[in-house]
């Protein structure tokens, strides 16, 4: 989540239930999907490496990150989400309340940074994306993943006015890679292809690959590298 400065919502609001959405048949498959895009980029020899979580929310990626091997310091402006955050005792996690636009962290801090739908809800996501590029290392990585405007469920959540998604800016994975390129190479991995139809979804991983195979675009979901 962003800071309340940077957005016109109020993510304190949802810190209590936020990780309900995981844990729908919906929501579980969409994380499964997602995961497993970062999985190819992420890699797995992050031991002891830093990693600065910008918009951690309550930590449920923090978690996915941690098993990956990396020291987390996860920020959020919502005190709320810091809290929930704080109460599930992630294995190398620590937590602060922070702005993603303005941080205190000494240049080059940093192994990695990761925002994880972050940028959609920032006023400012150039912003964004170059604070977590000056706390990280030369030669380092910026980890993102943005909800994909292109979806069709994505499309159909921002209608609805009383939502979260009402609020974003979604991007478009051309528009992404446009406003990265200036930070380094880009590597994209779209996902997130669940079928709309609730009597269907358990088709959805083989959905999900032939999606993949075939190079499509409309995924819900854009898990980028960014080498700087």
């Amino acid at each position: 989540m962003t800071n309340q400065s940077e957005t016109n919502y109020d993510f304190d609001k949802l810190a209590g239930s936020y990780d309900k959405w995981y844990n729908s048949a919906r929501g579980a498959m969409y994380d499964r999907f997602e995961k497993k895009a970062f999985d190819s980029l992420v890699g797995n020899h992050n031991n002891g490496k830093r990693l600065l979580e910008i918009g951690c929310g309550t930590g449920h990626w923090s978690g996915y990150f941690s098993d990956k091997g990396f020291e987390i310091t996860g920020t959020d402006i919502s005190a709320e989400m810091i809290k929930t955050a704080n109460k599930k005792n992630i294995p190398h996690c620590r937590f602060q309340i922070a702005d993603g636009q303005n941080l205190s962290f000494f240049d080059n801090s940093f192994d990695a940074a990761a925002a994880i739908t972050v940028l959609e809800f920032s006023k400012n996501p150039e912003k964004i994306i170059s604070e977590m590029a000056r706390c990280v290392k030369p030669k380092g990585r910026l980890l993102l993943g943005v909800l994909n405007s292109l979806s069709a469920y994505n499309q159909k959540r921002q209608k609805n006015v009383n939502g979260v998604y009402a609020y974003g800016k979604l991007f478009s994975p051309q528009q992404l890679k446009n406003l990265l390129e200036r930070f380094g190479v880009v590597k994209m991995q779209i996902a997130g292809f669940v079928l709309r139809n609730k009597w269907l979804i358990w088709l959805s991983p083989f959905w999900e690959f032939l999606c993949r195979a075939v190079n499509s675009k409309k995924g819900a979901f854009i898990a980028v590298e960014v080498q700087l």
